[in-house]
């Protein structure tokens, strides 16, 4: 067999089995739970949606993986092709993020239906008093008037709804991380401040103002998303302060969050170096009220082991604070990188992709 194809097929032993295992084991996958088709069936179906989507909005959470990684990888200036797969990582990243956005909004929505529906016939008879047709209403479906057997309570519709915040399916900005929008333009509005200008899909515009303030550490962004004509749908601001310990080599970095002018969450990541390597880093998240939502903590051992463990203040079944326990979320076990310098060929790929290279070679 050849050079190439003993490469191809011989393959390598996993050096990363333990942290693929702790990485990878999900029993929840395997939990089901029945429902009954009926009208108490269908509320419990809803109410599973619900779950369902905020179980996805918190599971969304553990992708910031896999837009710190690249950056990790290829840091700073790097080559050009370096630069272009770490872009690519980030919109992949980027659109999978996007895709469980709308995947979780859908669950929403199709439990709204399913409860909507049983309040349409919660009223109905064995005799069908309520038109099959009606449950096209709860679907947005605007050929069809409003059910009779619909409470009052029940208003608008999901489409009414983005539509009274300004947008709708034809004119709803995307999210200011969607791949959806165009690369950004940017212009240099004075030494300490920059921005960038994108358009999106449906002719709305995203401004991007990044202000350093000299001398303070402190970095300001403020994102403001136009519809086509020009009216402002959403303000974010991004206020990140940084400052460094030499006596204890640790770097501490506040970011503070706020939309519509009204503070949003904060938080708050300090990393301990030992020389240039990074030995311990634990990001504190805390709500707009000040409360603590979750603790990320980073370990790194002399060996290059890093152990990522997520975790938060626990609770009880009613919502209140456990003193003194806490619930772990996430854990993710990275293992130390492997010496691959013996490994390395001593003819480059190109010559071993070349048959007459490779016949050369013997």
């Amino acid at each position: 067999m050849n050079v190439y194809g003993e490469a191809k097929m011989s393959g390598e032993p996993n050096p990363y089995s333990d942290a693929t295992k702790a990485n990878t084991n999900a029993p929840w996958l395997s939990e089901t739970t029945p429902i009954d088709v009926d009208l108490d069936g269908l509320r419990e179906y809803a109410s599973l949606m619900a779950k369902q989507q905020l179980d996805l909005a918190g599971e969304q959470t553990h992708l910031m993986h896999l837009y710190d990684t690249p950056f990790e990888a290829w840091k700073d200036q790097v080559l050009g092709e370096a630069a272009t797969i770490r872009a690519q990582l980030k919109n992949n990243a980027t659109e999978l993020s996007s895709y469980l956005g709308y995947l979780g909004q859908t669950f929403f929505n199709i439990g709204s239906a399913a409860q909507t529906i049983a309040d349409i016939y919660q009223s109905g008879d064995a005799t069908g008093a309520a038109d099959l047709n009606d449950v096209l209403f709860a679907f947005g479906d605007k050929s069809v008037g409003r059910p009779d057997g619909l409470p009052k309570g029940i208003g608008q519709t999901y489409w009414e709804a983005l539509a009274a915040q300004g947008g709708n399916e034809q004119t709803g900005a995307p999210a200011a991380n969607s791949a959806e929008w165009q690369p950004p333009v940017t212009t240099s509005i004075s030494p300490y401040q920059l921005q960038e200008n994108s358009t999106g899909p449906n002719g709305q515009r995203m401004e991007k103002i990044i202000t350093t303030v000299p001398g303070s550490g402190v970095m300001i962004e403020t994102v403001t998303i136009f519809n086509a004509k020009g009216d402002v749908l959403s303000t974010k601001s991004t206020r990140t302060t940084t400052s460094y310990d030499t006596t204890r080599h640790t770097l501490t970095t506040t970011t503070e969050n706020s939309q519509g002018g009204k503070a949003t969450g904060s938080s708050t990541t300090t990393t301990t170096y030992d020389g240039s390597r990074v030995v311990d880093e634990k990001t504190v998240s805390k709500s707009a009220s000040g409360q603590e939502t979750s603790t990320t903590h980073t370990q790194t051992d002399a060996k290059g082991e890093t152990v990522e463990t997520t975790d938060k203040p626990a609770r009880d079944e009613h919502g209140k604070l456990i003193p003194g326990q806490r619930t772990t979320t996430d854990s993710v076990t990275t293992g130390a990188a492997t010496d691959d310098s013996g490994t390395t060929s001593p003819t480059s790929l190109a010559d071993e992709a070349d048959p007459i290279a490779r016949k050369a070679l013997g």
